[in-house]
């Protein structure tokens, strides 16, 4: 058999082997969806306590490998500090060494993609979208062979970049069918920037891509992306009423030929704009609205129709929502159903983050669905409040899982995995990478393509000092380890990592 032939052949069956789905959802307080039957969804149960962030994957047969999530200020038991992510097991246990995953207690700030190398490995990005609090983006990496199948986090919060990025991070599959596009926008306060950063996810790890300068230039963080069914087309949003939808190429990346939806400067919509989806043909796009700043904002699920000769004349409100029950995310589910999320205002909690533990309605405890979601208006079948959360409850966020199902683009230059094989992994020199988080005062240490099975890590002073050592046992390619250099003085520190078969170092600033 020719060579070329067998590695296609061999490619093939393991993208087969490693198809992954989207039917298990965990969202708001410990509330679940179960979606392994399309035609009943159930509701479940999880440990997740988020106001927003929420993310999970399931193997071929809807079975949960793991989700993961950012929790509510003093909700989580397992840590006296704020804004820390955390992953689970598919238990409903924290995976070893799952927690402190750089986040920031906000909406879609993480994302799952699997490792088209590795069909037991998944990387988890997370992002920060403030200046004060966690900035930057990361990747986390999830390993399922440890543990019996309960998984660990084998690499924790790489740096990818350093400043504020939109709360609205997304990620689709390549036109190849195996690799992954990730995709965020930059954020600088009261700044306008048109600046779309890409990441290609293949074999051979994270690759950073060309920034793309398109599109109408945006200042708000509360800027989501969204991919249509097909990844072909993507919706941007921003909180200040600007709503468009881009061609998005799944070869090469490249996002063009930006249409107007919405733009406030035409019609001023008394609200913020906050959540976005597709119907499954991809010609409607919903979009849900919360109130902002004073007594007349309202909260509403507004339809689109994008086959029209004006798309923004023909903005329809479905459903409004008067406070204090609004409206949260809506995601088109496994069921080709979309489902919209909803949570309360209590005056007497603080707002946006807790409940009260007398708060259960029915307004919260379930979510609305949208049935027919490809007809036009009152045609779509909206029902309110109608998928009961079995008694938890929801609160803004729904999963931001991307359609791990989509396949290949057929008839097209990158419908082989052919194209790929310059990106079968090599064996690269060890690497050793370095991120401080300044309010934790924690320093994340993460070793790669490492050989030896013993080893040892050691800080030094950059006059020679040795300031901390120890020793350990790995599992090669990687380690990953987290020092708390809490009484550590400002300044340069160097960081040395030594097995039996490799010495790698770095340096590191500790303000």
């Amino acid at each position: 058999m020719p060579l070329r032939l067998l590695f296609l052949l061999v490619v093939c069956s393991l993208q087969a082997r490693a198809q992954f789905t989207d039917r298990f959802w965990a969202l708001g307080d410990s509330a679940a969806i179960d979606f392994s039957n399309l035609s009943n969804p159930v509701s479940g149960e999880s440990i997740l306590r988020s106001r927003g962030t929420c993310v999970s994957i399931c193997d071929s047969l809807g079975g949960l490998l793991f989700y993961a999530g950012s929790p509510n200020t003093n909700l989580w038991p397992m840590t006296t500090v704020n804004f820390l992510g955390y992953v689970v097991n598919k238990d409903h246990q924290l995976m070893e060494d799952g927690d402190t995953i750089v986040s920031n207690q906000n909406y879609q700030e993480m994302a799952i993609v699997p490792n088209p190398g590795n069909e037991k490995q998944f990387y988890l990005f997370s992002g920060g979208v403030t200046l004060t609090t966690n900035p930057g983006f990361y990747w986390s990496l999830v390993d399922l062979t440890y543990n019996g199948g309960l998984g660990r986090v084998v690499q924790k919060n790489v740096q990818l970049q350093n400043f504020p990025v939109n709360d609205g991070l997304a990620a689709v599959k390549h036109g190849n069918g195996r690799d992954w596009w990730v995709i965020h926008k930059r954020y600088e306060p009261n700044v306008f920037t048109d600046e779309f950063y890409l990441y290609l996810v293949t074999a051979a790890g994270v690759q950073p891509q060309p920034i793309q300068f398109t599109g109408r230039p945006s200042k708000n963080n509360n800027l989501r992306i969204k991919f249509s069914p097909s990844g072909n087309k993507m919706a941007v949003h921003e909180a200040g009423n600007n709503l468009d939808v881009y061609d998005f190429d799944r070869c090469t990346g490249v996002i063009s030929n930006q249409t107007i939806v919405h733009d406030t400067s035409t019609i001023n919509v008394n609200c913020l704009y906050w959540s976005t989806e597709f119907s499954p043909d991809e010609t409607k796009l919903y979009l849900t609205t919360i109130p902002y700043g004073n007594n007349d904002s309202i909260s509403c699920l507004i339809q689109f129709d994008l086959e029209a000769p004006d798309i923004q004349a023909s903005m329809d409100t479905i459903q409004v929502f008067p406070e204090p029950f609004i409206c949260g995310f809506v995601k088109l589910a496994p069921d080709s159903q979309i489902y919209l999320s909803h949570m309360t205002i209590e005056e007497d909690c603080e707002f946006f983050y807790l409940y009260c533990d007398t708060t259960y309605y029915p307004e919260i405890m379930n979510l609305s669905v949208i049935h027919q979601p490809n007809e036009l208006g009152a045609l779509c079948d909206f029902r309110p409040y109608s998928f009961y959360l079995g008694g938890h409850r929801s609160y803004h966020g729904l999963p931001n899982n991307p359609n791990y199902e989509l396949g290949p683009l057929a008839g097209s230059v990158c419908d082989t995995l052919i194209t790929s094989v310059s990106q079968v992994p090599v064996f690269e020199p060890a690497q050793l990478k370095l991120f401080f988080h300044t309010g934790w005062r924690q320093l994340f240490v993460n070793g790669q393509q490492l050989k030896g099975k013993q080893g040892s890590l050691a800080l030094y002073s950059v006059t020679g000092q040795l300031l901390r050592r120890e020793e350990f046992s790995i599992q090669p390619p990687y380690y990953t380890r987290q020092w708390d250099l809490t009484g550590t003085a400002a300044g340069l520190y160097i960081v040395v990592l030594e097995t039996e078969k490799e010495r790698v170092s770095g340096r590191v600033v500790v303000e």
